[in-house]
């Protein structure tokens, strides 16, 4: 039983940490209300 446990947790993790490699490279969790000010202000 605690073997698949921690096979479980183990790859939820990796998952959870590929998840988070994509959305970085992807630009997810940058900043880009500046982009939008321009708009916004009209």
């Amino acid at each position: 039983m605690k073997k698949h446990i921690f096979r479980l947790s183990l790859t939820i993790g990796a998952v959870v940490l590929g998840v988070a490699y994509v959305a970085k490279k992807t630009g997810f969790f940058e900043d880009d209300r500046h982009l939008y000010d321009e708009f916004e202000s009209r």
